[in-house]
């Protein structure tokens, strides 16, 4: 992973960057067609520039409010349960059950 593109992996799992507040920047992905949408940055919030280093996976509604979120100790970890679903319904249930998982 050393050396890849932070930006082109995420891309390739379907998240776009995108300026959020404060002149900062992270990961979004659309989670479903009411407008619910899903910020993926690093441990401080800010845009991930290394696969190396812990994510998080944030939640929110249409209108902007927090629902939930998920660590991971590195993109691959992160890519691994991202990719046991195929449609973002999928997706986020994987998501769900390894949070639960954690969370023990």
């Amino acid at each position: 992973m050393e050396g890849e593109n932070a930006k082109d992996f995420f891309a390739a799992l379907g998240f776009e960057a995108t300026e959020i507040e404060d002149g900062l920047t992270a990961l979004c992905y659309e989670t479903g067609p009411q407008g619910g949408f899903a910020l993926l940055t690093d441990n401080e919030g800010a845009l991930p520039e290394s696969l190396e280093r812990p994510l998080v996976f944030a939640c929110y509604t249409p209108d902007g409010a927090y629902e939930w979120s998920a660590g991971f100790k590195d993109a691959l970890e992160f890519k691994d349960v991202w990719t046991e679903g195929a449609t973002a319904e999928e997706k986020l249930a994987a998501l769900h059950r390894y949070r639960e998982r954690m969370a023990l």
